[in-house]
């Protein structure tokens, strides 16, 4: 606003004022003078509009990824919806706006999609994602919607809001309050029986009256959880439509090419004379509309009769997978894979995720299990030796001195232990995520990079980390008091615990933004990171082992100490970063064949031709549909695309099945274990004892830790097999402190159930509880400290101000348990008809069978 006046000397004063908010602000004219401008940012609508930026760009490249993105025109699908009592219902069309309008006037903001297997919800879902995301762009006050899957959320271990929390990039936790996120989820479907009821029963717990919630489920999975006890209460639902055939050949007519136009049309019209046909029944739902589209012979779909769906799913591989050349101008041209062994890999992949039962492929979990284990310490000691060996010839090649080369030896391995310290120190500042990869910050912008890590840790994790490297800071600086010298001791310290420590959590830190990361960019960031760790933070560490020789009696063997404590730094650096797991796993699984060498740009195809989809930093099957039929057995006689060469795990869902068996076998009356005792009388009183002999194994990690650095060390030193001998020594004092732990007394378990109260004994702790104070009982495993310890329980939770048992019956997440049982998730029949007997409502059983998550 502007307003002019007649000033002193005919001059015109101008006075230019702005109130309100704006982007952009542009001064037109001659400006004379200063020009002050006064800008107030609210942090939160920053973070939040960065965010809702983050949440865009994600989602806007995942839909043209799924090739029904909006400049595309997708297909149309039809929505029955139930806005409640307070609203009328009727059909919708899946157009965004319209949905969130009417979403946004719902007096509870919680809403449902529901409908069969691949009818378009998960596709709804982002569609929907994508206009809340803008509408908060440009409404101040606005939810920023985050699009999560439930695969990650425990409720027994952590509370929805909490996790939540995250869920979102490192860069926006905290800054965005938890009121202003709206959580638009998805993966219901795909979580075992029981997990849904505890899934459901924990975000309904969670919501308050003003909290929204969109969730994407299959109508048959969701029914079902209800009639088990969960549900999103007062949650409007839009039920998906069958697709008419109209629809259907409308579509396929856009999105094929015209030679194939007229033999659509002669399809429609066979299946227009025959509506219950397979393939008509099949058109009726959206993903195998999208896989009729990827047909080159639309007639030959007609011959397959009732196997016309699986014929689809196999037809898609030859039409994703190529071998024609593509345009030489294309950025990122995809691969010419071999749509048979293409078929192959995806099939081995697809069996490995349902082994371990989860929908997420993550690149920094590609190696695991018990082989990953000797395959990382066959590398360590290779690698090892390697560097025994070229600390022996490096000093050969400048002195023969004995005590030069013990010197060399000892300033590996004390470059390997600091490095090794540094790492964990750094891991457990961003919350010990057992090496998972983050998005860097900027190292070289180590002020940024700082404050994004001070705001990434809590106060305790930091504390603790920091004790871990000022111990041996302080430890140096005792002994530099009574040295003549102090000037080795102070390198050392400001090297190996200011800078080195200081740089490590840099290179560690989140970065700032909340761009949304793919799998290759997280990849591309670990290895940049490790790289940095490898060339700044280990040159640093051998800066400190070569500081005494330096300033002592032998300046030139610093040089050997020095390169020698770079490398023992820069080798544990390497070896427990997720850039060495993925490089040893990709390459161990492609030399088996199941597997191709360039990993990650065959997934970036697959995920190009619609095949899988990507989010959060991990990959996933596009439609469940898909990894299903992938992890199927093949048929018996002659496949299309059978596994290459036949190496891969033993078949879907084995390990899972197994435990299934096992936990049936398990859940017998607990007068059938040795050891316990049942005394009970039905109308009045329940009494559980037992003498439990318990073999000891918490003594096994430091155990085995002590092992491998002896090992090493012993490796080092240039005798292989003084190393066996030392692992095997310090293996067999474990072994000999698990025995002696049976020489024990057994320990006293009891359970007593009454009418009015519950009384249990474990060892020398004991407690009672009025079944008056308890709200709730059921069968979970306990935490501690938000620890998972696997060991499954009886547990209580109690009213609020009611007296708690000892803190050493405490369970996580407020509970509290009264009888341990086994690792695995089998309740003995008698007690838990005993637990329904004197708990009544207050019990809720456990599942009929066991999870992956079990």
């Amino acid at each position: 606003m502007g307003d002019e006046k007649p000033g002193d000397g005919g001059f015109l004063h101008v006075h230019n004022e702005m109130r309100g908010h704006a982007d952009y602000v542009v001064q037109i004219g001659q400006v004379l003078g200063d020009v002050t401008i006064n800008t107030t940012v609210d942090p939160v609508e920053q973070a939040a509009r960065e965010l809702a930026l983050s949440v865009r760009q994600q989602w806007a490249a995942e839909l043209r990824a799924r090739d029904v993105a909006a400049e595309r025109e997708p297909l149309t699908v039809r929505w029955a919806a139930d806005w409640g009592p307070a609203a009328a219902g009727g059909s919708a069309v899946g157009d965004a706006t319209a949905l969130v309008d009417a979403f946004a006037a719902l007096p509870f903001r919680r809403l449902l999609l529901l409908g069969p297997p691949g009818c378009g919800k998960s596709v709804l879902a982002i569609h929907l994602t994508l206009e809340l995301a803008a509408r908060c762009l440009t409404t101040p006050g606005a939810p920023v919607p985050v699009l999560l899957t439930l695969e990650g959320f425990d409720p027994t271990r952590e509370h929805f809001r909490a996790w939540l929390d995250r869920g979102l990039p490192p860069a926006a936790r905290g800054r965005v309050p938890r009121h202003r996120l709206l959580p638009v989820l998805d993966g219901l479907d795909e979580l075992p029986p029981h997990r849904r009821r505890q899934v459901l029963q924990g975000i309904d717990g969670a919501l308050g009256r003003d909290d929204a919630v969109i969730l994407a489920c299959r109508e048959d999975a969701y029914r079902e959880t209800v009639a088990s006890g969960g549900e999103i209460s007062r949650a409007a639902t839009l039920t998906a439509r069958p697709v008419t055939l109209a629809d259907a050949t409308a579509y396929l007519l856009r999105a094929t090419p015209s030679r194939l136009h007229d033999r659509w049309h002669a399809v429609a019209a066979t299946l227009a004379e025959t509506p219950d046909a397979p393939l008509a029944r099949a058109l009726g739902n959206p993903l195998m509309i999208w896989l009729a589209s990827r047909s080159p012979d639309p007639e030959e779909l007609l011959r397959h009769g009732q196997d016309v769906e699986r014929h689809l799913l196999d037809a898609v591989f030859p039409a994703v997978f190529t071998e024609d050349p593509t345009d030489p101008d294309r950025l990122h041209a995809p691969g010419h894979w071999n749509p048979r062994r293409a078929r192959g890999w995806l099939t081995w992949l697809a069996r490995r995720l349902d082994a371990e039962g989860t929908t997420e492929l993550a690149w920094w979990r590609l190696l695991r299990g018990p082989g990953s284990w000797f395959l990382t310490v066959g590398v360590l000691l290779a690698l090892s030796l390697g560097l025994a060996r070229a600390a022996e010839a490096f000093t050969g090649w400048y002195s023969d001195d004995f005590v030069q080369t013990l010197g060399l030896e000892l300033s590996l391995s004390m470059g390997a232990l600091q490095g090794a310290v540094l790492w964990f120190a750094a891991d457990y500042w961003f919350g010990a995520r057992r090496g998972e990869p983050r998005r860097r910050a900027n190292p070289f912008r180590i002020h940024a990079a700082l404050r994004s890590a001070s705001r990434a840790a809590s106060a305790r994790r930091v504390a603790w980390a920091s004790v871990a490297v000022l111990y041996p800071a302080g430890t140096i600086a005792l002994v530099s008091t009574s040295a003549f010298d102090q000037r080795p001791y102070l390198i050392m310290m400001v090297c190996g615990s200011v800078l080195a420590p200081l740089l490590m959590v840099a290179i560690a830190a989140p970065a700032d933004t909340v761009d949304a990361a793919t799998p290759a960019q997280l990849l591309a960031d670990e290895r940049r990171a490790t790289l940095l760790s490898v060339t700044v933070v280990a040159p640093l560490i051998g800066v400190g082992q070569a500081a005494h020789d330096w300033y002592g009696v032998a300046p030139a063997a610093g040089l050997g100490r020095g390169v020698m404590g770079w490398f023992g730094a820069a080798a544990v650096l390497f070896l427990l970063s997720p850039w060495s797991r993925w490089l040893l796993g990709r390459g161990w699984l492609a030399l088996r064949g199941v597997l191709p060498w360039s990993l990650m740009e065959f997934l970036r195809d697959a995920h190009a031709g619609g095949l899988l989809a990507q989010g959060g930093g991990v990959f996933r099957f596009r439609h469940l549909r898909l990894q299903e039929h992938l992890a199927r057995p093949a048929p018996t006689g002659p496949a299309t695309g059978a596994a290459p060469g036949g190496p891969g795990l033993p078949g879907p869902a084995t390990r899972r099945t197994l435990r299934q068996e096992a936990t049936a076998a398990a859940a017998r009356p607990v007068a059938g274990y040795r050891g316990w005792r049942v005394v009970q009388d039905d109308a009045h009183a329940f009494r559980l004892s037992a003498r439990d002999r318990r073999m000891p194994v918490a003594h096994w990690p430091p155990v085995l830790l002590v092992a491998a650095v002896v090992m090493v060390r012993a490796a080092l030193n240039g005798d292989p097999v003084m190393a066996l001998g030392a692992a095997a020594l310090w293996c067999g004092i474990g072994l000999l402190i698990s025995l002696l732990g049976l020489l024990r007394p057994p320990i006293r378990i009891e359970l007593h159930l009454t009418a009015d109260q519950l009384a249990f004994r474990f060892g020398r702790h004991h407690g009672w509880l009025a079944w008056a104070d308890v709200l709730a009982v059921d069968f979970r495993k306990i935490t501690r400290y938000g620890r998972d310890t696997r060991v499954y329980a009886v547990q209580v939770l109690l009213r609020p101000g009611a007296t708690p048992p000892p803190r050493a019956f405490r369970a996580g997440e407020g509970r509290y348990w009264v009888l341990p049982l086994s690792v695995l998730p089998a309740l003995p029949t008698d007690v838990s008809a005993a637990l329904a007997r004197f708990g009544g409502t207050r019990w809720t059983p456990p599942p009929d069978g066991p999870g992956p998550a079990g």
